[in-house]
């Protein structure tokens, strides 16, 4: 009997032993990769993509984008608005809690908010100033706090006043900027807050339980999130791969479950049944000094003309990529029937016998042709930019242009100083609206800013200020021609497309094209 008691004992042992990875591979663990390291996790300071596709696991807001990219109600119940379209009234959930165990009100929101808005150092806070009343004088110490247009009425009761109607305002705060702080856990954290995952406090669909800036960081599902039934992931495991030979090599080894594609590996994979694009609301374009004593408005445009923007987004990045029609993206809202680049047309196109006709008018005017330096940021987007354009030109207008290649960094610097001929630069859209990137070339708006127009100004002024959606759509839509038809300050080249290769494995994982960039709440693994 003892004998076959321990032979009983240890066929249990060995029957336990295999049980133990079988519960370790039922485990629903997302593996995925930054090409970037982190910057900061602290809310309030970040203005990265990177670190907003983990916030949004982590914390949540007032709405979140559904899949189709709509917003929809999160912390928040309901909310009201205004007749006039200019207070919205937000009510919270009730039985909202932190991770550590507080419960998270409409103070933590009022907190957050005004942080955000009076921090100098805020990535974002001048987002959200320039909607709310007495935004930009609150973050210019010109009025208390208490006359900022944002408060909590109670516990459960958020009110923000704008200045005007803004009917994007509900999709515009699901971005992180706009996520709740405990200012209680904030204060005690001090200069230490955001620097481990212990210093940070969570109300999203998961917990962050590690990070390391350089390293990644992991994600746990959280059982106190209100919402928590929905959430099918046990863990999500970000690392920080910079190169993306080695994420690639990740991918094929099963180590991570997405990896972005570079153009030169694009063509290797298209057949592949794991491989899809998208794009995105980030448009590359040339930036020019119109007050330079050389390059005239007509040789602006001549340059413009130039640029076959379909070879550069199909054929040779051919990553999703789409050619730009002008500085606002394909696909950005414009009247509910048609968007805001379908409503203006290309304004900047393709057209090499005009842009032979522009320059000749610009050399005649100048007096003589002018040795023209791109300048730019290094990096594979800007490399490939940089060459094709210069090709272009020395194609369709028979000139030489140097490239002037360096650091992000120093060439804002030059641009900030206006000691260039023309640059290539990018932004990405903040919110769905074509203000988000039009009111970038107003003067003072940083090294984008020195089209110091009035007449400009005075649109993009009017178009804020306007309660009615047809009339603020106009002068928008002017303002566009006015920057690039009329005065060629800027020339859209194209927004960024992802080419990738995805697990089949991996379900239900959406990217939004602005905003919070990935979703990972209803996300899912099924084998």
């Amino acid at each position: 009997m003892a004998k076959r008691s321990l032979i009983a004992a240890l066929l249990a042992c060995v029957m336990l032993a295999a049980m133990i990875p079988a519960a370790v591979a039922d485990e629903k663990v997302l593996n995925l990769y930054s090409d970037r390291v982190y910057r900061t996790m602290n809310q309030i300071k970040c203005s990265d993509g990177n670190i907003f596709e983990v916030m949004g696991a982590y914390s949540e807001g007032l709405f979140r984008l559904t899949p189709d990219g709509d917003p929809e109600l999160a912390l928040a119940e309901s909310y009201t608005l205004s007749d006039d379209g200019t207070v919205y009234t937000y009510k919270l959930r009730e039985g909202l809690v932190w991770s550590n165990g507080a419960p998270v009100t409409a103070y933590d929101f009022w907190f957050a908010w005004q942080e955000t808005i009076h921090d100098p150092d805020s990535g974002y806070g001048e987002v959200l100033a320039m909607f709310i009343v007495n935004g930009d004088e609150y973050a210019a110490d010109e009025v208390p706090v208490e006359e900022l247009g944002v408060k909590a009425l109670d516990d459960l009761t958020f009110e923000v006043t704008l200045r005007a109607p803004v009917a994007f305002f509900n999709r515009l705060i699901t971005l992180p900027i706009c996520f709740p702080i405990n200012e209680e856990f904030f204060k005690a954290k001090g200069d230490q807050y955001a620097i481990t995952a212990g210093d940070i406090l969570y109300c999203g669909p998961f917990v962050m339980t590690d990070f390391d800036l350089a390293v990644g960081c992991t994600l746990e599902r959280n059982p106190d999130y209100w919402d928590a039934s929905a959430v099918k992931l046990d863990k999500v495991v970000w690392r920080v791969i910079t190169d993306g030979s080695a994420a690639l090599n990740a991918y094929q080894a099963g180590e991570i479950d997405r990896v972005n594609l570079s153009s030169s590996d694009v063509m290797m994979f298209t057949s592949d049944p794991e491989f899809g694009t998208y794009s995105d609301f980030r448009n590359y374009y040339i930036q020019f000094d119109w007050k330079h004593p050389t390059l005239n408005v007509n040789l602006r445009k001549a340059i413009n003309f130039a640029i076959d923007r379909d070879i550069l987004a199909y054929g040779v990045l051919g990553t999703g990529a789409v050619s730009a029609g002008g500085v606002v993206s394909v696909g950005i809202y414009g009247d509910g029937e048609e968007t805001f680049r379908e409503l203006n047309g290309p304004v900047s196109r393709f057209d090499p016998e005009l842009a032979k006709e522009y320059w000749a008018k610009g050399v005649e005017e100048l007096g003589y042709e002018p040795k023209l330096t791109m300048l730019t940021a290094t990096g594979p987007d800007f490399d490939t930019m940089a060459v094709f354009v210069q090709d272009q030109l020395r194609t369709n207008l028979g000139i030489v242009v140097t490239i002037d290649a360096m650091t992000q960094k120093a060439r804002n610097d030059i641009m900030q100083a206006q000691d260039y001929d023309f640059a290539l630069s990018a932004w990405g859209a903040d919110y769905d609206d074509a203000m988000t990137y039009l009111e970038l070339w107003t003067a003072g708006s940083g090294y984008r800013g020195y089209y110091d127009k009035q007449e400009y100004a005075d649109l993009i002024t009017a178009a804020l200020l306007e309660s009615d959606p047809a009339a603020r759509l106009q002068y928008m839509l002017d303002a566009e021609k006015m920057l690039i038809e009329e005065d060629m300050i800027v020339s859209g080249l194209y927004d960024r497309g992802f080419s990738y290769l995805q697990k089949p494995y991996v379900k239900d994982l959406f990217f939004h094209p602005v905003g919070q960039p990935v979703e990972l709440k209803i996300a899912d693994i099924v084998k």
